[in-house]
């Protein structure tokens, strides 16, 4: 009788533990620490609290989407920042099913290209790329590269992008038909406005980021560029950049998502 009691119970506590790591093999979303806010907006403010605080924005642009996901123009190149790319599909995090709307890094085969060397300006001029410089790969830098047209072929818009310049910095708000930010973007190389409530802003090494955030959903490389996502458990996103060619690389972009389309 103690053998079978015995054995049971060693047959539960093998159980518990397969479940307990059946459970860590998958992230988990944090409860109340996860970001929600950057630049003094939060998630799901309305379009009128935007307003309240950065008055009418410089470009509105239209995501669509279909069934690739939402796409639309990722904001071009600016003096003083990094520069833009083109429209791209939803980025998804790999067995999530966690996206990014659009392409708020422009990351989408257009910034390849490292950034400013040693001696050179930070904003001095655009970034070569398979069309004109600084292009959306296909319209002027900031015009959404042509993307972000209406309804056609067979897509549908529900969401907009707001984009703001300010600081020498892009800011873009991502609006559900609901008229609630379920995106906040960032672009940049210096502003002390943009930080997440873990301490991470422009500038920020990888290492910093993988202190604040541990482990990453997924990742994308493109040239000199990383994408680090930390969506589902923490609704943020990174974007390093090797800013020159000895050097780390470090955060040129983040993004704060509802982390669902």
């Amino acid at each position: 009788m103690k053998k079978a009691i015995l054995g049971t119970t060693v047959a539960m506590m093998a159980l518990g533990m397969t479940g307990l790591v059946i459970g860590q093999s998958a992230p988990q979303p944090r409860k109340g620490t996860a970001e929600s806010r950057l630049i003094s907006v939060s998630l799901y403010d309305t379009g009128a609290k935007v307003i309240s605080i950065y008055g009418s924005p410089d470009e509105i642009q239209a995501l669509n989407v279909g069934a690739a996901g939402a796409t639309g123009g990722g904001g071009g190149g600016e003096r003083g920042g990094p520069p833009g790319g083109g429209g791209g599909g939803g980025a998804a995090t790999p067995n999530t099913g966690v996206n990014l709307i659009g392409d708020p890094f422009g990351n989408s085969g257009i910034w390849q290209q490292r950034g400013p060397s040693s001696g050179e300006s930070a904003g001095g001029g655009d970034a070569p790329t398979s069309g004109r410089g600084g292009d959306g790969g296909g319209g002027r830098g900031g015009d959404g590269g042509g993307a972000a047209g209406g309804g056609g072929n067979g897509q549908k818009v529900i969401y907009t992008r707001w984009v703001y310049k300010r600081n020498n910095s892009r800011y873009a708000f991502v609006f559900d038909k609901f008229n609630r930010c379920v995106q906040i973007e960032a672009v940049g190389l210096s502003n002390s406005k943009v930080k997440t409530r873990r301490g991470i802003t422009f500038g920020s090494s990888f290492g910093s980021v993988i202190k604040a955030y541990n482990a990453p959903d997924g990742y994308e490389i493109n040239g000199d560029n990383i994408v680090a996502r930390f969506l589902v458990r923490d609704r943020v996103a990174f974007r390093l950049s090797r800013i020159k060619a000895d050097k780390p690389h470090v955060v040129t972009g983040i993004v704060v998502a509802a982390g669902k389309t």
